[in-house]
């Protein structure tokens, strides 16, 4: 009886490691390289993300692939033998999406010349088969929100009520919640939402997907809410923001306890600290938060 109780919590356990490893929180670039004036193919160009120790060589058609890229803005330098050394900047990869970056390398005429390529995104994205929206960390950082709720809200087909996210009319528990490829959603609510809360500074990519899910989120109904969280930067960095204020309005029989005004009514203080432990190797992502309400 204990055997077959261990065998049954070891499937479990096996069947949620790999729903796990299918949730999306990379992205790919791939693309072709080629000669400028004859337009042959490239065999053995090397292709590198700088900033990372990731990179591939081109086969025999010039194509070459980056698989498992986190999301984000990269440079592509583009190294052979001959020619001059090519960069295509502001590479954005996002989360389950594919990035083509074609290029074409001329002979090298001037020692140590390099090209520099502006990286364009397609109109038209062809992998892509989902209605879905998403939030870089630039952008949350320039929009005027402290909650990731709140992030979530500004997105289309998403109706908050009574405090609650709704998807394109579903119910509030038909919403997925990942975290870096982890379901998190909260089973011992009726509400639903997310059994982990996660700071603004702290999100790298938001996607919000609220419509044709691919196989890999089959356990939402209405929506998924797919947050991929920053890595360790290469050197320490950290930010600190903060606010304060207070509500106040002549209306007291509506807004009932704000007719008197204090300026440290409602603070919030954020912070977060990166950088190598090992580098190349291991890091660390701290964040933090603090906030009070005195007049609440």
């Amino acid at each position: 009886m204990h055997y077959i109780n261990a065998r049954i919590v070891l499937t479990l356990f096996v069947l949620c490691l790999i729903n796990m490893l299918f949730a999306g929180t990379t992205g790919k670039i791939v693309g072709i390289v080629k000669d400028k004036e004859t337009g042959a193919p490239l065999i053995g160009a090397n292709v590198v993300l700088v900033g990372t120790n990731m990179g591939a060589s081109t086969d025999a058609d010039g194509y070459y692939v980056i698989l498992n890229v986190p999301p984000g803005t990269y440079r592509l330098d583009f190294y052979y033998v001959g020619y001059a050394t090519h960069s295509i900047k502001n590479v954005k990869v996002r989360v389950d999406r594919t990035t083509t970056q074609h290029i074409k390398m001329s002979s090298k005429a001037v020692e140590g010349e390099t090209v520099v390529v502006q990286g364009e995104r397609p109109a038209i994205e062809m992998d892509r088969t989902h209605s879905s929206a998403v939030v870089s960390s630039e952008t949350a950082e320039l929009m005027p929100v402290t909650e990731v709720e709140e992030l979530i809200k500004l997105q289309a087909g998403v109706v908050e009520v009574g405090g609650q996210l709704h998807f394109r009319g579903g119910r509030t528990r038909e919403v997925s919640y990942v975290i870096d490829g982890v379901p998190v959603n909260n089973s011992f609510s009726q509400s639903g939402g997310s059994l982990v809360e996660v700071d603004n500074n702290m999100i790298a990519e938001l996607e919000v997907i609220s419509g044709t899910f691919n196989a890999e989120y089959g356990q939402a109904q209405s929506g998924v809410v797919n947050i991929v969280t920053k890595r360790p930067a290469s050197k320490f960095s950290g930010t600190l923001k903060s606010y304060t204020g207070d509500w106040l309005s002549g209306k007291n029989q509506t807004f009932m306890g704000i007719n008197d005004f204090d300026p440290v009514g409602e603070s919030n203080i954020e912070f977060s600290l990166t950088g190598p432990i090992f580098p190349e190797r291991l890091g660390f992502v701290l964040t933090g938060r603090y906030r009070s309400f005195e007049n609440l």
